[in-house]
């Protein structure tokens, strides 16, 4: 008896030492969001002391993390003071980080190496990513006047755009990837997470943007199809408690008007948000037909967008998404050389002469995209669902190349021509991630299922009377009637593991299933294959000095196959197009000197194309259209440099540069091999000159001028049109733009110049001399889409 006490003496005791430990070391998850006075802070380490387990703030600021109660999370950000805060009974922790006084004053690119990015989908830092990654925030984005994808891509050196003929078609190359004209783009671009699968919508306005990235080298772990050269990775600006709002205004030459406007606010306070967005832009354009006595460059753009976001508990959100664009401008804007002496024939450096078309094309592009975004947080990974709908709707007129008589987009009423390309698209994507940063592992597995349904139709209307303005009688040649279905699932899976804290290694890979349908309404031939495309990826990175990495990867990627209306075997054109695929080596160094005042980033690229996708013109001798046809094997392998210096606390240097050889190594067409790819530059670089000061206790000045060059470029693959490649190429041309701006507490004004030195170029231009035998002046002659003139204008600005 004596001996039970005993032991239930001791039990007790052991319960009672033992109490207070289990208690204090009971797990409870803890959620709260990090900001500065300003503004939400992402990226913000989070740790729990003296442990290894830790997380980050994502996108919004927001956090979540399991760690012991009683115990201690420190938040950590570069350019802030560290913060401890004593885990006590409540489980949502909102913590504001202060600036650090000291580290202003020293760190004068402060927070170039912490910009954070989803470039691999997941918010990471730039300078840390093995992978050549550009970012601009919302910042340089007002002080660059950037206003469409392709205002931003045109400063990436490496990268080229272009427009011509219609709202939607743009030309976009990537490290010598080009752009299938009317086909799938090179880049995949994401805006919140949702893929946009038209090309056409490359050509959008942006408004109220957060910050775009570009991730060059074949993405297809992450994006899939397409991504082939990179992707595009938009963030808009998030809503948060507090009304805010924004109203802009401005007018530019050529009798152009910008409106732009947004509100943010929350409707509960920490549970529920809305952001609404609208731009308007209208511009009588520049560049006249002198036959109609009107601009063929006008253009009209409505863009609305809308976001709801709702905090579902202490660990989850849901963000439903709107947007609608509606755009009207100018189409088939070609000048020719039979209507303009002094546009030379065969010269693909002339740019002189105006349009002469007797027919005023106009386009219209409307698309409406419908989003919701799920995420859910447990413990150690995160859930996200995201699921799109997009309905796209391009439509053209214009004049056409008529032979009889020969008109080629001139002022006989000969011929017009409309294209109508439609698409609707379904997009799924499940993802579960890693969710504490500071890990040595980290993962990422998914499912990405895409429909899309598209519609291509274009005719041709021929007068029955040439002199007939009005077109009253016509006689219909329909060129292409084509309804598409192509269907895609994908599974992925990425480890990225930390070997020590120098040396990083990652591997990844996705396969990609798709199926094809194709009806050829014309002439009646439905058409359908399957097939599938393995894309991995591998990357290791070393950081041999504090802030200064040197990295390596190979990735693979693929642009989709497809159909083409005709076969016409005298230009190689068959009926199926084979899905074309990157194998992409790339090493480099991201480095930082100086405190962080120079960052100098270089890196070196080799790609290896497999079943290169190139367009050309086709004719069955009824029909006429742009078929894409297939080389076997081409190369492209060239160097990247991007630097920044903080010259001093008023003058910021952003420069880059490109240097690019390609090489058509095997082709059906024997004259193409040796030649290079086609529309993609040679080289290209981008200097830009950033000024900031303080000019009252409220006004700050703000300026920017930078210089754009694109190199020499070649228009063909192979020497169809009856000469040698090495003739036909465009001369390097520099652009030069600037803007300046002044704050004055919430009232902003900005004068802006794009183009000043009004530099000729062309966009597209074609040897259509060549069919009649006498490319130096036959009558039937070239023609060209010229560029945008020297731009300037006006803004004004309110915040509320």
């Amino acid at each position: 008896m004596k001996l039970i006490t005993i032991n239930m003496k001791q039990n007790l005791l052991l319960l009672v030492l033992f109490v207070p430990f289990l208690l204090f070391s009971q797990d409870v998850k803890l959620n709260g969001t990090v900001k500065s006075a300003s503004e939400v802070l992402p990226g913000v380490n989070v740790l729990e002391k003296d442990t290894n387990n830790g997380t980050s703030t994502d996108a919004d600021g927001n956090f979540s993390i399991k760690a012991k109660e009683g115990g201690t999370l420190v938040f950590s950000s570069l350019g802030y003071k560290t913060k401890e805060i004593k885990i006590n009974n409540n489980k949502v922790i909102n913590v504001t980080l202060d600036e650090d006084a000291s580290l202003l004053k020293e760190v004068t690119v402060r927070g170039f190496s912490d910009v954070r990015g989803k470039a691999r989908k997941r918010l990471e830092s730039i300078q840390s990513m093995p992978e050549s990654v550009t970012a601009v925030t919302s910042q340089q984005i007002d002080i660059t006047g950037i206003d469409d994808i392709g205002g931003f891509l045109t400063q990436i050196p490496g990268i080229s755009y272009s427009e011509s003929q219609d709202p939607g078609t743009v030309m976009i190359s990537v490290r010598g990837i080009p752009q299938i004209r009317y086909g799938a783009s090179p880049i995949a671009t994401v805006v919140d997470g949702v893929y946009l699968a038209s090309a056409d919508l490359n050509n959008q306005s942006l408004f109220d943007i957060d910050q775009i990235e570009v991730i060059k080298g074949a993405q297809g772990l992450f994006y899939g199809k397409n991504a082939i050269g990179g992707a595009v990775v938009i963030t808009t600006k998030q809503p948060k408690n507090g009304f805010e709002g924004k109203v802009k205004g401005g007018y530019g030459n050529g009798n152009t008007v910008d409106l732009e406007s947004n509100i943010s606010g929350s409707i509960v306070d920490n549970k529920s948000f809305y952001r609404f967005g609208v731009s308007y832009s209208n511009s009588d354009g520049f560049i006249e037909n002198t036959t109609l006595k009107k601009n063929v460059d006008f253009r009209k753009d409505l863009s609305m967008r809308g976001l709801l976001k709702f905090r579902l508990g202490s660990s989850s959100t849901l963000s439903l998404t709107g947007q609608h664009n509606s755009s009207r401008s100018g189409s088939v804007t070609y000048v020719n050389s039979n209507d303009n002496p002094d546009f030379e024939d065969f010269n693909p450096n002339s740019f002189k002469g105006n349009p002469t078309a007797d027919f005023l094309g106009v386009g219209t592009l409307k698309s409406t995209i419908v989003a919701a975004s799920f995420e859910t947080a447990f413990d150690g990974f995160k859930l996200e669902s995201h699921t799109s709908y997009s309905d796209v709707d391009l439509f053209y007129n214009g004049d056409y190349l008529a032979f009889a008589p020969i008109d080629v987009y001139g002022p006989t009423p000969a011929a017009f021509q409309t294209m109508n390309r439609t698409s609707r698209t379904l997009n799924e994507e499940l993802r579960l991630l890693s969710s504490n940063s500071l890990s040595k592992l980290q993962w990422n597995l998914g499912l990405f299922y895409q429909n899309v349904d598209s519609n291509w139709d274009t005719n041709a209307f021929y007068n029955e009377d040439p002199t007939d303005f009005n077109y009253t009688n016509t006689a219909i040649d329909r060129l292409s009637a084509d309804n598409n279905t192509l269907k895609s699932l994908g599974l992925f899976g990425f480890l990225e593991y930390n070997l020590t804290d120098k040396f990083n290694i990652s591997a990844g890979l996705r396969n990609e299933w798709e199926t094809l349908e194709n009806m050829e309404n014309v002439s009646g031939v439905k058409s359908n294959r399957s097939y599938n495309a393995f894309q991995p990826k591998l990357s290791a990175s070393y950081k041999f000095l504090k802030d200064k990495m040197l990295y390596a990867s190979y990735s693979r990627g693929f642009r989709s196959g497809g159909y083409n209306s005709l076969v016409v075997p005298a230009s190689g054109i068959k009926k199926e197009i084979d899905p074309e695929f990157t194998n992409s080596f790339e090493v480099g160094a991201k480095t930082s000197f100086w405190k962080n005042r120079f960052i100098f980033n270089l890196a070196y690229f080799n790609t290896v194309f497999e079943n290169q996708q190139v367009y050309r013109f086709g004719s069955d001798g009824v029909r006429s259209f742009l078929g894409t046809v297939n080389f076997e094997e081409s190369k492209a392998s060239g160097f990247e440099v991007d630097a920044k210096l903080r010259i001093s606390n008023h003058f910021d240097l952003l420069s880059g540069a490109s240097f690019i050889k390609t090489e058509i190594t095997k082709a059906f067409e024997a004259s193409a091999i040796g030649n290079k790819i086609p529309f993609a530059p040679q080289s290209s670089f981008y200097v830009g000159l950033f000024a900031h000061f303080k000019a009252g206790e409220n006004s700050k000045i703000s300026a920017n001028i930078n210089v754009e060059n694109k190199g020499k470029k070649y228009w063909f693959a192979d020497d169809l049109y009856g000469t040698d490649q090495k003739d036909v190429f465009q001369k390097p041309y520099t652009l030069i733009n600037t803007k300046l701006i002044y704050d004055i507490k919430d009232f902003t004004i900005g004068l802006w110049g794009k183009n000043i030195f009004n530099t000729q170029y062309n966009q597209e231009w074609w040897p259509f001399g060549v069919f009649d035998g006498d490319p130096k002046g036959g009558p039937i002659g070239d023609i060209r889409t010229p560029s945008q003139p020297a731009t300037y204008g006006i803004e004004l600005s309110y915040k509320f």
